[in-house]
């Protein structure tokens, strides 16, 4: 091989590697979804080309006590499922505050829409059951904080175990202390935790849930 061409084929090899190293690695990959007026990050399963949810299911055992109803005019719902990534914390995909009891737990579903942060699981779930009391301050149960794994090479529609909260935070502004990076706070014992489990599921559609 002449010299010249010796240098262009090692220039075009390094530039390969660079390339390479720089790819996200895994089945799935954070992908821009552009209209006319906006442009939104996804994420986007590579053998398939679909787009990529998460649905979870959240159950505890019916010994534990919640309000009833779990949601009133008044008091709006008393179940929060919170979803919450580095700094930032927004309503979790709790389809209804409605549940089914299996086996003697309550259960409820959960579906929401991955993003680029779900990719290197710097996401969470916070549940977390408030009691409003007339003419009194309402109380909270600890929030029961559960970290959601990396994506990897995750297969769809596959449950993952089901799994108890990563750590607990007391009060109403749970949510605000561990997305600001407060102090852990001492661990609270819970008689009847919540738990939760999750599966990858695809949609043509990015951006909405099924």
């Amino acid at each position: 091989m002449l010299p010249g061409s010796w240098s262009r084929a090692v220039a075009a090899a390094l530039c390969l590697a660079a390339l390479w190293s720089c790819s996200p690695r895994g089945r799935y990959a954070a992908e821009h979804f552009r209209t006319t007026r906006t442009n939104f990050v996804f994420v986007r399963d590579r053998v398939t080309k679909q787009w990529v949810n998460r649905r979870c299911e959240l159950r505890v055992a019916t010994e534990r006590k919640i309000p009833d109803p779990l949601e009133t005019s008044e008091s709006g719902t008393l179940l929060s499922v919170q979803l919450m990534g580095p700094g930032t914390a927004q309503s979790g995909g709790l389809n209804s505050t409605a549940f089914e009891v299996r086996d003697g737990k309550r259960v409820w579903a959960i579906e929401d829409v991955l993003h680029e942060h779900d990719l290197n699981g710097q996401t969470s779930y916070q549940v977390q059951v408030q009691w409003p009391h007339p003419g009194a301050e309402t109380q909270y149960d600890p929030a029961e904080i559960f970290y959601l794994p990396p994506l990897g090479d995750q297969p769809p529609n596959t449950w993952g175990p089901w799994v108890s909260a990563n750590k607990t935070r007391p009060g109403a502004m749970a949510w605000w202390d561990e997305t600001t990076g407060q102090p852990p706070a001492p661990p609270q014992p819970i008689a009847y935790p919540f738990e939760l489990r999750c599966q990858i599921v695809f949609t043509d559609t990015p951006g909405v849930v099924r």
